[in-house]
């Protein structure tokens, strides 16, 4: 009898950790989208979002990766907490991203209520939102993908002329 109370007290914790997770994600949506608005952007647009403080370890790495140039980041926004000169800098430096923001001038931002002051990533694919917590494999993996894409289309297209 003993089990069944337990698994009852179980169920009833794991389906209020449930609905408050949904709110979470719910609430998350409301803000990406009104955030969307606030920059004038496509809702359907792919963005992805990056928070990234100077000071976290993976931060020499990700400036090696951002700083490649890749045609990958176009649609990055980078929110960068360090300080003005580091800032300007990084600016020069990752001019493949669609921007790179200084933290402290956009605090009013609502992108900031999400990305916490952590060094996260959130990726918006039109629909969803997308959290990653190891933003170096990420942009790794964003390098990949868009280095698939374009060999495949390059094949596609050298076969159509080919025909």
């Amino acid at each position: 009898m003993w089990i069944v109370g337990a698994l009852m007290i179980l169920s009833v914790g794991l389906l209020k950790v449930l609905v408050m997770k949904y709110r979470l994600k719910k609430m998350e949506r409301r803000l990406v989208k009104v955030a969307i608005q606030d920059e004038s952007w496509q809702e359907s647009e792919q963005m992805t979002l990056m928070g990234i403080h100077y000071t976290h370890p993976s931060f020499k790495r990700l400036d090696e990766l951002l700083s490649s140039k890749d045609r990958s980041f176009q649609n990055v926004v980078v929110f960068l907490d360090a300080p003005p000169f580091i800032h300007l800098l990084k600016q020069r430096a990752w001019n493949s991203c669609r921007s790179v923001r200084h933290t402290p001038e956009w605090s009013n931002s609502r992108w900031l209520a999400l990305l916490n002051g952590e060094t996260v990533a959130y990726q918006w694919d039109g629909q969803k939102l997308h959290h990653y917590t190891e933003v170096e494999m990420l942009l790794e993996r964003k390098i990949r993908v868009f280095q698939l894409e374009e060999e495949q289309l390059c094949t596609q297209q050298s076969a159509d002329n080919f025909l």
